[in-house]
């Protein structure tokens, strides 16, 4: 039996293994999820001419040995593409709290300004004799 492709992810908070599982539907086909159009363009009518064509098979219905590495890349690619847009919507999440937080940090601080300066719109000379 030959070797099964994988992946590894590397980054400094992060070290992540993508391995292929042969006995799941995801790396037996070159129908990937997360590759070709985009549901959006599908819909408005287009037609995916780039779509691969099915891993070649032999006589007896097993895949060659080719077909098998070209379905398990997909699977692996699919893996991989998930994987990549989690971290960035979770990065996205992040950097929109962070500016949400500085936001309103930077808010409470000028109202805290506002209030030590005597700013605090309060009227309190009115009806006062001078």
């Amino acid at each position: 039996m030959s070797a099964l492709p994988f992946a590894s992810y590397s980054s400094p908070d992060l070290e992540k293994q993508f391995a292929v599982d042969p006995s799941n539907h995801q790396y037996q086909t070159t129908d990937g999820a997360t590759t070709g159009p985009s549901p959006h363009v599908l819909n408005a009518g287009q037609v995916d001419k780039d779509k691969p064509a099915s891993p070649k098979k032999l006589e007896n219905g097993e895949f060659t040995a080719l077909g098998s590495l070209r379905a398990q890349l997909t699977g692996l690619q699919d893996d991989i593409n998930k994987f990549l847009t989690d971290r960035m919507e979770h990065a996205k999440r992040k950097k929109a709290r962070l500016e949400e937080d500085k936001e309103r940090d930077t808010r409470i601080n000028k109202e805290i300004s506002d209030l030590l300066d005597g700013g605090d719109d309060d009227n309190n000379d009115v009806g006062r004799k001078q």
